[in-house]
């Protein structure tokens, strides 16, 4: 029984070795590619930087030519509040005590 079972697994192996060797390139083929792979490389390389430098040009010569105008500001900072949802959390019971100045009488007990 083993031995059926160990040439079911051997022919079945050379099947599987026979597929792969069927798709996989010759090594002379692979080595004849490098150079024109090589080539298509180093002109995509020069078409990006040939983009990234009109892209550089075309920021640079808005940036020169555009209208500078004067920006007016949309809200006047000045006037606005906010108020964070856990500014709660920072009064605590006395803070009035640490913002105002006590003020002593001649008998040393404090004045309201």
């Amino acid at each position: 029984m083993t031995n059926d079972g160990e040439r079911d697994l051997r022919s079945q192996f050379q099947a599987l070795r026979r597929d792969t060797a069927l798709g996989t390139p010759a090594f002379g083929a692979t080595l004849s590619g490098v150079p024109e792979r090589r080539r298509r490389a180093a002109r995509a390389r020069r078409h990006v930087a040939a983009l990234a430098l009109g892209a550089t040009a075309a920021v640079l010569l808005f940036a020169v030519l555009a209208p500078h105008r004067k920006r007016a500001a949309l809200v006047d900072l000045a006037s606005v509040r906010w108020e964070a949802p856990t500014d709660f959390l920072l009064r605590t019971p006395g803070t009035e005590l640490l913002r105002t100045v006590p003020t002593f009488t001649l008998e040393g007990r404090p004045e309201p």
